[in-house]
């Protein structure tokens, strides 16, 4: 074992035995019906995803703490959406992920880092309207699927496996149930959205029982309808609830895992030529409370672009 492998091997006992902490990863939301609803029959909709995410700040429960075995961890991340309208009431989705780098750097002299990268899970779901009232512009469906990963062998660096913070997969399979409520009010402009998700998860190979996690957003949207502003323009400002339960290894429970955090995410649309849909938002953390000593979550941000094609017409 080189020097490279001993050291990685050092930082990832403290890690676990000093703060055992880990960033409270989160699932962003996009508003927008054209995002959130089931489709048409026949209709396919793609969304892509760029998200950055950062963190450098220990907390202990709510307060912040002067721990520093993490200078500073972040990620970028590219994700996708793919749907298609089996019937006007069945949406059929399956969305993926990568990890460009899932990073942390030591508080150590010299610095140290450990990068995680590659494939994330597979999640295949089905979502289905269950109420449409066209009249008061009100609207609500529910999805259920699984997470399958895509690898359930951990990454090593020099022949060491990397901390789970930094694995771009948990290698556990688990399940996904979404619920999203709509409401429009077309003389004002006005849309309001609530979306909650429940993931749940298996143990992997390794036992590590990654804890359930619980998001919920409230989305108020505005279309903007200015003389002098040109083109297709929507604001919309999302507050977010992510909320994790601990972790296990086997039968121990993982002290410093799970937690909440509330956000609240300014956003905006613009369609261009009434088919991509762009969007850019930023998530801002205005309270965060975790269990034992974990290490915060900074500003993020994401971009997305999105269309849907009707198959009958072609591409």
């Amino acid at each position: 074992m080189n020097r490279r492998a001993i050291l990685i091997f050092l930082l990832c006992v403290a890690f676990g035995a000093m703060a055992d902490a880990q960033c409270l990863s989160s699932v962003n939301p996009v508003g927008g019906t054209e995002n959130l609803l089931v489709l048409e029959k026949n209709a396919l909709r793609i969304i892509s995803f760029y998200k950055y995410g950062q963190g450098k700040h220990y907390f202990e429960k709510d307060s912040r703490s002067d721990f520093s075995l993490i200078r500073k961890a972040q990620y970028n991340y590219l994700s996708g959406i793919i749907g298609y309208g089996l019937s006007h009431r069945i949406t059929l989705e399956t969305e993926f992920g990568y990890y460009i780098n899932k990073s942390q750097h030591y508080a150590t002299e010299p610095e140290y880092t450990l990068t995680g990268r590659g494939l994330t899970n597979l999640v295949v779901s089905s979502k289905v309207n269950l109420y449409t009232n066209h009249i008061k512009r009100v609207y609500f469906s529910a999805a259920g699927g699984v997470k399958i990963p895509f690898s359930r062998t951990p990454q090593e660096v020099d022949h060491v496996e990397l901390p789970v913070e930094v694995q771009p997969t948990i290698g556990a399979y688990g399940f996904v149930f979404s619920s999203y409520f709509v409401k429009e009010n077309s003389e004002r402009a006005l849309r309001f959205f609530i979306t909650n998700r429940v993931e749940t998860n298996l143990r992997n190979p390794e036992d590590y029982h990654l804890g359930t996690a619980v998001f919920t957003s409230f989305f108020v949207s505005k279309h903007l309808m200015f003389q002098w502003l040109k083109g297709d323009w929507t604001t919309i400002l999302q507050f977010r609830n992510e909320i994790r339960t601990h972790d296990h290894i086997g039968d121990r429970l993982k002290e410093s895992s799970g937690g909440a955090i509330f956000l609240v995410a300014p956003q905006i649309n613009y369609v261009v030529q009434e088919k991509w849909y762009l969007s850019a938002m930023a998530d801002i953390p205005v309270y965060q409370y975790f269990n034992g000593t974990q290490l915060g979550a900074g500003i993020g941000a994401t971009l997305s672009l999105s269309r849907t094609f009707s198959l009958g017409a072609g591409l």
